[in-house]
């Protein structure tokens, strides 16, 4: 009898001491809760548990940080806190407080964290993509909407998209009859590479495809989510450990290199000029830019370039913005269809009534058509498949409220624009492929709709979506028009896994087979 009293004063021990020190535990915790939060002091944004040195960056070892990011967003709040590394990061999943960022305190969150990538490659930061919000940034961005996306001068390269395309075209039929294998991927990428480069450049050029590899590193390099961006006080050391010192200095010599000559070349070309008394005229846009560009920015302040530096910056920022996000948004737009083939056949058909006699697609035929549905499927691409999933990221120039939080000061700010495109409170069957749900004209990417951010809002947004968007209707109608798409033999449906990295292209290229479209024979009435 004493033997088991005893054994269940022992068991009494081993249940009450934990429950004791669990209780004490909670106590105190709740005390240096109400400690902190006591009125005056900051309350940050929510977030998710860290680790000591590298905080919550393991939260996103191998996986797809959009997605990632969402699933946490799920838990802690559409506004959420994360440090990486030294560098608070703030995430924006919501559209109410994608609107308090990138309207309310849009001011606040116009410049850009200053990364490895736009000190080195960008000349310290003076491109229009990583310059500084301020007088220097304002003035180069509107020239750049001047000498180049202006809507004048997006119309004045329609000859070479019109070009571009209808060599894709003549491409396919030559390549076989009946089902020939396209790689969708490869002939995207090319259309919006041989486009870019004849605009900047003024021709293709041998050592294009050098420049174009050189430009995706540097997409790559200019996340922010690489080690050394996340630690400032030990950038500089731990990119030289990394070897991303090293590979950014051999991509700004490649660009420097190419850019160079090619100046080189049009300067000799209009000296030629000038000596046989002719009017000088720039034939390419690398040209005038650079000459225009060199000339305003002599006066721009602490934050304007060099009188040393060269303009390669303007055909980076060219290259990056107007490539692989165009090829990547044909790519998942062409998916999708291939996916939906209700919506293929919708769009097929009137692509076909609209041009029917016709034997190739121009962009004066695609205004007069007015192909509405064509402009739907495109929104409805870019709305499940954004070019920037998490938009470029920004930096908080003073500590502000949001939402009832404190921003600190240089706090990096994200906006998950995909998992905002994605979410069922502002969209009817979120995850599917539905065009018509832009009917009504509501909703647009213009940057008054913060549900719909393929191309950002306010001050930092993107300069040049129409003409990625003229590329891209182009293409598609004329890859619609001129042929019938199908899987290969044995493929039951379209893989749409994902890539790693923030430009989110397909993992596996796109690989379809290609039939030439004939037209059936128009039907005459004879009359006796």
């Amino acid at each position: 009898m004493n033997l088991t009293s005893s054994s269940s004063y022992v068991m009494d021990d081993y249940f009450y001491q934990p429950l004791l020190l669990s209780i004490l535990a909670v106590a105190l915790l709740q005390v240096v809760k109400l400690v902190l939060t006591r009125p005056g002091s900051p309350r940050f944004p929510p977030g998710p548990w860290e680790l000591p040195v590298i905080g919550g960056m393991h939260h996103l070892v191998n996986v797809l940080p959009h997605r990632a990011l969402r699933d946490l967003a799920r838990v802690h709040g559409p506004l959420m806190m994360l440090r990486l590394g030294q560098t608070p990061m703030v995430v924006v999943s919501s559209k109410e407080t994608a609107r308090a960022v990138l309207k309310t305190h849009d001011t606040n969150f116009a410049t850009r964290p200053k990364l490895l990538a736009g000190e080195i490659v960008g000349y310290e930061w003076v491109d229009i993509l990583f310059a500084p919000s301020g007088d220097y940034w304002r003035k180069l961005r509107q020239l750049c909407a001047a000498e180049i996306l202006s809507p004048k001068r997006v119309l004045s390269f329609r000859h070479i998209r019109e070009d571009e395309v209808r060599l894709r075209v003549e491409e396919i039929r030559a390549a076989a009859g009946v089902n020939a294998p396209v790689n969708l991927s490869v002939m995207f990428h090319s259309i919006t590479n041989s486009i870019v480069s004849r605009a900047a450049f003024g021709k293709k050029r041998p050592n294009a495809a050098e420049f174009l590899s050189a430009t995706k590193a540097v997409v790559s390099l200019s996340s922010g989510f690489n080690i050394p961006d996340l630690f400032p006080t030990w950038t500089k050391a731990l990119a030289r450990l990394s070897g991303m010192t090293r590979s950014l200095r051999d991509i700004h010599k490649t660009v420097d290199t190419i850019l160079q000559e090619i100046i080189d070349e049009r300067k000799a070309v209009r000296d030629e000029k000038i000596r046989n008394g002719a009017s000088p005229r720039t034939s390419t846009r690398t040209s005038s830019t650079c000459s225009s560009g060199c000339r305003r920015r002599a006066g721009s302040g602490s934050n304007s370039p060099t009188a040393s530096s060269r303009p390669s910056y303007w055909s980076v920022d060219m290259f990056a913005g107007g490539t692989g996000t165009s090829g990547s948004a044909m790519e998942w737009a062409m998916s999708e269809l291939m996916r939906n083939q209700r919506v293929m056949k919708k769009l097929q058909g009137q692509i076909r009534e609209a041009f029917q006699g016709k034997t190739t697609i121009t962009e004066d035929h695609l205004q007069a058509s007015n192909l509405r549905y064509l402009k739907l499927v495109i929104k409805e691409a870019l709305r499940l498949h954004p070019p920037a999933p998490m938009l470029v990221p920004r930096e908080s120039i003073e500590a502000c409220e949001v939402d009832g939080y404190t921003i600190p000061a240089k706090s990096r700010v994200v906006v998950n624009a995909w998992a905002i495109g994605r979410d069922p409170r502002y969209w009817d069957r979120a995850d599917e492929f539905v065009p018509e749900r832009f009917e009504d004209g509501a909703v647009d990417f213009t940057g008054g709709s913060y549900e719909f951010l393929p191309f950002g809002s306010g001050r930092r947004m993107c300069p040049g979506f129409n003409y990625g968007l003229a590329s891209m209707e182009l293409a598609l109608a004329g890859l619609l028009f001129h042929f019938d798409w199908s899987l290969p033999e044995g493929v039951q449906e379209v893989d749409m896994d994902e890539a790693p990295g923030l430009g989110v292209r397909r993992r596996s290229p796109l690989i379809l087979c290609a039939t030439p479209y004939v037209p059936p024979p128009t039907t005459t009435t004879i009359t006796a």
